[in-house]
């Protein structure tokens, strides 16, 4: 039986010799290379490998250590939009609170994606976790860290959720770092983000999670000089808050290699939500999205009309003809009547290599 690494090496030379993707696409992958994760083989953990066999990052260690900037990756659920469960694909219902992300599920989170999600952020989120500040209000009440979904199985299935925790010991362990994510990086481009957004006011009333000292959480800010200027003055430097000032411009290349180089993030969760996620893959620093395929949910849930803004992927709109544009399809794995989708985006090596 072919391995894995073998197998996605024939599909990528399959796709050029069909020129659907181009040599630069096939030289990038091949560069990239792959990571293949087995939680019974290389842990022992037997339950959690009933529903995630192999977990397969896209990039190997090798070519992470030569990146310049963190390597970036997303996570998302999406739903089947059309009851025959052909062709559209949607990540948010706007009409409702949080984006209506459980009538997504039908109703209620699922064992698939609260995995998959969980997974992600142990093994993709240790170092640091991204977020946009629209993300960090809308979410003040919430640390993003993989018990937000893990914990969904303390009552329901122990066994594991013991898994999920012996995972982020051992692999935080193999990794020479401490539990949790070390960082969580806030994306606030200027002073009048952080005014537009309140964050002075609701940091002062204690209403941010990430941001309250008991939790002992280590927050960077990105921002430009004015935002420095700004902010610094109500949420002052210390053991746990730091500026990273980009410039009088933003720019968030310079702000991704300050991160590589004076902080040691060499790999990176962006929970920055769609918008964000898409500026980082315009510029070709988005690696790689780890996105839940929903069934349809059901009817009286998907509005007649579809908000554009909601639709995450289309089938056929992908580099292979998958459902995600720009990308190949790097895995799937099937959990129940859930789908867990790992996609890859062509890098801009330029930007990203030494």
């Amino acid at each position: 039986m072919k391995s894995f690494k073998s197998k996605y090496a024939n599909t990528l030379y399959g796709l050029a010799e069909k020129k659907m993707i181009t040599e630069d696409q096939l030289s990038n992958f091949l560069q990239r290379g792959v990571q293949v994760i087995s939680p019974k083989l290389d842990f022992g953990l037997e339950h959690l490998a009933r529903i995630l066999p192999e977990i397969i990052i896209g990039a190997s260690k090798d070519y992470i250590n030569k990146m310049k900037i963190p390597y970036q990756s997303t996570s998302f659920v999406s739903a089947n939009a059309r009851v025959d469960g052909k062709g559209l694909y949607i990540y948010k219902l706007p009409a409702e609170s949080s984006g209506g992300i459980i009538s997504l599920f039908g109703g209620k989170r699922k064992i698939g994606d609260s995995t998959f999600a969980a997974v992600h952020r142990i093994l993709l989120g240790y170092k640091a976790i991204m977020v946009s500040a629209v993300n960090l209000i809308i979410n003040k009440n919430k640390i993003w860290n993989w018990q937000f979904f893990g914990n969904h199985f303390k009552d329901s299935d122990p066994a594991l959720y013991n898994d999920l925790i012996e995972l982020e010991n051992r692999w935080t362990n193999k990794m020479k770092v401490s539990s949790g994510p070390r960082h969580y990086i806030v994306v606030a481009r200027s002073e009048s983000t952080f005014k537009r957004l309140n964050i002075i006011e609701e940091y002062k009333r204690n209403r941010i999670d990430v941001l309250n000292p008991k939790n002992e959480i280590s927050v960077i800010f990105l921002t430009n000089q004015d935002g420095y200027d700004y902010a610094v003055k109500h949420i002052p430097e210390s053991d746990l808050v730091n500026y990273v000032i980009t410039g009088r411009h933003f720019d968030i290349h310079g702000g991704l290699l300050s991160l590589r180089k004076n902080y040691n993030v060499n790999i990176l969760l962006n929970d920055g939500g769609r918008q964000m996620s898409n500026s980082f893959r315009d510029a070709g620093f988005l690696a790689e999205e780890r996105i839940t395929i929903e069934p349809y949910p059901g009817e009286n849930i998907i509005p007649e009309e579809i908000d554009p803004t909601s639709i995450l992927g289309e089938d056929g709109i992908g580099l292979d003809g998958g459902e995600m544009k720009g990308t190949i399809r790097l895995q799937s794995i099937k959990i129940g009547c859930e789908q867990a989708n790992v996609y890859l985006y062509p890098l801009d090596n330029a930007k990203i290599l030494d």
